[in-house]
């Protein structure tokens, strides 16, 4: 029961970010077809309505709401929550009394009339990036509401049906919305969720995802240590003997090896990337070590997108890593890129939203981004 409570909290798009990344322009999409179907209706029965003009103002809220949920599930905002959702519901609320006002003693037929399709399209806009427990009860609220209000505007101009089949009549197609995308979100969360918490792909992802930085590192360290020892050692095996001098060089030698190896220890693989970058670090507990290998990679890819950003002030990029009092990690990227928004968004997007599916918490903010890395017992 618990499982199916979560499948019901967890949006399509929070439980995999990447596939639903073009999901926004489903909202746009639908908005472009409530607008063309409204304008349509109100050219067909023009001459019938005492205020024809309103249908086209009811046509431009309903659209006007779809454009707001297409604005608030832009990639590098926080997930749509009921503040968004709320509005967008409440103008195409608005869009749907409107169009009834102009449609008083018109004589049209409430069967075709076309303004409960704005609310279904709305509804059906929000399936991707709302949960389906906030779908169902913002569907059934908004529903039953503009169904009550729009059935007694409407009252003295409809003579063939009662007033409990003009509710219904009104309320049936925004219904129909909430039952498909609900069931929607719900089928697509239980189907991608498992999947992706199942342990081969976690696996997978954590040990034995590539770390090319860090053995390009190691190689190099190597390098360096052959380098000094390999000589001397082999400078011994060609003499046959050993020296006074000979002892006193290895000392020297242990002593660079010992403590060059010290300090290659005591780096990260953040640390790694910092020293090939002008990327400043702040990891005084060695947090960084506590990211598995999704995370890694994840973090690291937007970090190189960052550093490669046209625009981008490399040397005001800041990594600032912190112990929380529950244990996690908390992660705060700083960095200052002259690109205008739009762009921003479409460089950074992909490497965000591979970073979204790897930690929790992930904000961004205007000059920065921040998130937690939960501790490795909470995972």
């Amino acid at each position: 029961m618990a499982s199916r409570n979560r499948f019901f909290a967890i949006s399509a798009q929070q439980a995999d970010p990447l596939s639903w990344l073009t999901s926004r322009q489903l909202s746009l999409l639908l908005g472009i077809l409530v607008l063309s179907y409204g304008i349509a209706a109100s050219a067909i029965t023009w001459t019938q309505a005492h205020y024809p003009a309103l249908q086209v103002v009811a046509a431009v809220l309903c659209a006007a709401a779809c454009g707001t949920v297409y604005v608030g599930t832009r990639p590098l905002l926080q997930p749509i929550g009921w503040r968004t959702s709320v509005a967008a519901l409440l103008v195409a609320m608005a869009g749907m009394v409107v169009s009834a006002l102009g449609y008083v003693h018109a004589g049209v037929a409430l069967e075709w009339w076309w303004a409960p399709a704005g609310m279904l399209a709305v509804i059906a806009s929000l399936g991707p990036s709302l949960a389906a427990n906030r779908i169902l009860v913002l569907g059934v609220v908004f529903t039953v509401a503009s169904a009550v209000v729009c059935a007694a505007i409407l009252h003295t101009s409809v003579q063939v049906w009662g007033p409990i089949s003009a509710f219904v009549l009104i309320a049936y197609p925004p219904a129909l919305g909430v039952a498909v995308t609900v069931t929607f979100s719900y089928t697509a969360v239980r189907t991608i969720l498992p999947i992706l918490e199942s342990p081969s792909r976690l696996l997978v992802a954590g040990r034995d995802a590539h770390d090319e930085v860090a053995d390009t590192a190691e190689r190099a360290m190597l390098a360096r240590l052959t380098a000094r020892a390999a000589p001397f050692l082999e400078g011994l095996a060609d003499a046959g003997t050993v020296t006074p001098g000979d002892r006193a060089l290895a000392g020297q030698l242990a002593r660079r090896l010992r403590d060059e190896l010290v300090t290659q220890s005591n780096l990260s693989w953040l640390d790694a990337i910092a020293s090939t970058s002008r990327l400043v670090v702040v990891d005084p507990d060695h947090r960084a070590s506590h990211m598995n290998g999704a995370q890694r990679t994840a973090l690291r890819g937007l970090l190189r997108a960052i550093l490669d950003a046209p625009g981008a002030d490399t040397s005001s990029i800041m990594v600032e890593l912190r112990k929380a009092a529950d244990g996690a990690t908390a992660v705060g990227v700083n960095l200052d890129m002259a690109l205008p928004e739009g762009t921003r968004i479409m460089f950074l997007a992909p490497y965000y939203l591979t970073l979204k599916t790897a930690v929790d918490d992930l904000t961004s903010v205007n000059d920065g981004i921040t998130f937690r890395v939960p501790d490795n017992g909470d995972r």
